[in-house]
């Protein structure tokens, strides 16, 4: 008993504020991690649809940083112009835009970010989980420390100031910029769980990549694993390949 009184102690938020300058800083330097860096890589989900089905998915992704904002490219696995792709584009302080491209006709069309709810080629991961993001739109409030995969974390509370969640509990790494676990809330409390396999992470040049991670459903128990096949970081990337004319020619950047 007094023992797990020391746990719930060690859990709540420690007296240095609200929103820590040390905890702000930890929660941007692992977001700079994850999205400071434009890439090119090559990407599978297997989707579990049923306890006893798999379906899977290969993609084509790219990003790309500017002081304009921030863009990124998805292409379907086979990369002609009869499949479908997308360009997300993200301006500081405004909406995000996302156009579609479908077919052979070079027919480029807008659609409506909406709550950034929608679903990555049908998985467990949606929109706002892809998109980038940046402690300045989260209040933040330190829970304390503990172990994942023996990776030592700091635990976070974050109550997102928009977006489609209510809370998210993380667990970032003291010992390098990374997000081991975090657990995600909506009004009716917890639903679904992200976690990195530490033995698939990487290091290219000053970046940390997952290599592999997944997304789980605690109200389903169905889960999407995301395995990265091959990746470019850091490599130059012309702004040319993130335009509208490039989303309408439908060539898949080489990589």
């Amino acid at each position: 008993m007094r023992r797990h009184g020391w746990a719930l102690v060690a859990m709540l938020p420690f007296i240095t504020g609200f929103e820590g300058s040390q905890a702000r800083e930890a929660l941007d330097l692992a977001f700079h991690n994850l999205y400071g860096a434009d890439v090119l890589a090559a990407v599978e989900l297997v989707v579990s649809a049923r306890p006893s089905q798999e379906v899977r998915v290969e993609f084509a992704y790219g990003r790309k940083r500017t002081p304009e904002g921030t863009r990124t490219l998805l292409y379907s696995r086979s990369g002609d112009r009869r499949s479908p792709r997308a360009l997300l584009v993200q301006r500081p302080g405004g909406n995000d835009r996302i156009y579609l491209s479908e077919g052979t006709q070079g027919a480029v069309r807008p659609l409506p970010a909406g709550n950034h709810t929608w679903p990555l080629f049908g998985s467990h991961f949606n929109y706002d989980d892809f998109r980038t993001h940046s402690a300045d739109e989260y209040r933040i409030e330190v829970l304390g420390s503990d172990q994942v995969q023996g990776e030592p974390c700091q635990v976070l509370r974050l109550r997102p100031i928009r977006g489609p969640y209510t809370m998210l509990v993380m667990w970032i790494s003291t010992d390098r910029p990374v997000i081991v676990r975090a657990d995600y809330f909506d009004r009716k409390g917890l639903f679904k769980r992200y976690r990195m396999a530490l033995e698939h992470l990487e290091q290219h040049f000053e970046w940390w990549v997952p290599m592999q991670d997944e997304m789980l459903d605690l109200r389903t128990g169905l889960r999407t694993t995301r395995r990265i096949r091959n990746i470019m970081v850091d490599s130059y990337l012309g702004d040319e390949v993130f335009s509208l004319r490039q989303l309408a020619r439908g060539r898949m950047p080489r990589f």
